[in-house]
């Protein structure tokens, strides 16, 4: 059995430690710690370390903390058992895996087997644990507790399961870092330009109905070179990138990568999925992609599509992709969107308008969003040439930058006089 998805949830935690009290205290606050320096947010029981009692049930608060953590790592030592908290704990930990709202990883620490974890034969510890609580609460071998500790430790064997004994704790460390690391949604994206975005983020949110938990939308955002699609892709991924995705994929540059079972490599492994089929069989690439994205809510944004192929190797339809996904493609051909036959919005994106381009071009040319003193005569001037398109602002006004008023003024000029000039200095960038 493997790993799933999770389904769609509120999370407050990226994961839950669950470890017996006094249990090699260092190796557990060192996993905390390096999970903590790359920001997993991390759930560890610092009540249990100072409680005096192994028997007290797990309390009320303790279990939310479970249901709203992502993943959950199961220190599994020889004493572990022996504590009816830590039983309960994997069994509602199981319980929330069965819900498909967490994942989970198991450590078979400090020379526990998986073998005696799974079975709990008598003349294991963890078959004298499950013994000594049937009698000290007089419970029978098919009473539901013990059917359900059995049963919890028994399926912890068959997911992600790391046996500890012949790794050092710093390598073993590692692997369990990176692999949580690998089942955790991506971060949000470092942006810089925000100018004019928050009014057609307004615009494009009806287009992504993005309450909307059931259905899965696709929306593509158009336009020629330079008029910011990419940019404005990576906005409304960061402005939807939350607690509410099971995983999300930012694609860049779609169209100066070439080969499309490349890219479906790339899509399944950002979604934390290996590849399976053949390279080079994009058939059966797209079939893989279906068949294990469909159960997982995604956030994709496939930008720079410019062939048919791509669309159809990376999104064929909205059924390859769980409910409530939401699929973002930025294209300068919207004809070819036509060729998708698969239901597709379409936003159209247009120029900035005077006051935001004033703002962007003054970014980049003063570090301001002001011209600076003796600038503001040439600005208009400047605006005038860039023509409302975001990368001709930026271009223009990182061109200028900390230039002497003489330079403006025969630079401006020049542009004005040969237009081409202005063509070649942005004919290499944006898309």
């Amino acid at each position: 059995m493997a790993n799933h998805g999770v389904a769609s949830f509120d999370y407050t935690y990226d994961v839950f430690l669950s470890f017996r009290r006094g249990v090699h205290r260092a190796f557990i606050d060192h996993l905390y710690k390096a999970l903590d320096c790359i920001d997993i947010k991390t759930f560890k029981d610092d009540d249990k370390e100072e409680s005096t009692t192994e028997e007290e049930e797990t309390n009320p608060d303790l279990i939310e903390k479970i249901e709203r953590s992502r993943i959950s790592v199961i220190v599994l030592c020889k004493d572990f058992p022996f504590s009816t908290r830590c039983l309960d704990e994997v069994a509602k930990i199981m319980e929330c895996y069965d819900k498909k709202t967490m994942q989970v990883v198991g450590l078979f620490y400090d020379g526990v087997i998986a073998a005696n974890v799974r079975w709990q034969k008598e003349d294991t510890a963890y078959g004298k644990a499950i013994t000594q609580h049937k009698e000290r609460l007089r419970l029978g071998e098919e009473s539901d507790k013990i059917k359900t500790w059995r049963s919890a430790l028994s399926r912890v064997c068959d997911l992600i399961a790391l046996n500890c004994d012949k790794k050092y704790e710093t390598e073993l460390i590692s692997m369990i870092v990176k692999g949580v690391s690998a089942r955790l949604p991506p971060l949000r994206l470092q942006m810089k330009d925000v100018v004019g975005l928050d009014s057609r983020f307004e615009e494009v949110k009806s287009h992504l109905d993005i309450g909307n938990n059931d259905a899965v939308q696709m929306v593509a955002i158009c336009g020629p070179p330079g008029i910011g699609k990419t940019t404005f892709a990576a906005y409304i991924y960061n402005n939807v990138i939350n607690n509410q995705y099971i995983a999300a994929s930012f694609i860049s540059n779609i169209r100066d990568k070439p080969k499309v079972e490349d890219l479906q490599s790339t899509l399944l492994s950002e979604m934390g999925e290996n590849r399976e089929s053949r390279k080079g069989d994009t058939d059966g690439g797209g079939r893989e992609i279906k068949r294990k994205l469909s159960v997982k809510k995604v956030l994709l944004v496939l930008d720079g599509v410019d062939k048919i192929e791509q669309l159809k190797s990376l999104a064929g339809g909205c059924d390859w992709f769980g409910p409530g996904s939401k699929i973002i493609i930025t294209t300068r051909d919207a004809t070819l969107l036509n060729r998708h036959r698969v239901k597709i919005k379409r936003y159209q994106m247009t120029e900035l308008s005077d006051d935001d381009s004033r703002k962007l071009f003054c970014w980049y040319a003063f570090d301001d969003s002001e011209p600076a003193q003796n600038f503001a005569n040439l600005v208009p001037q400047a605006l005038s040439i860039a023509k409302g398109i975001p990368l001709a602002l930026k271009k223009l006004g990182s061109r200028l930058k900390d230039r002497s008023l003489d330079e403006w003024e025969m630079e401006l000029d020049r542009y004005n006089k040969v237009p081409e000039a202005f063509e070649f200095l942005l004919k290499s960038f944006g898309n």
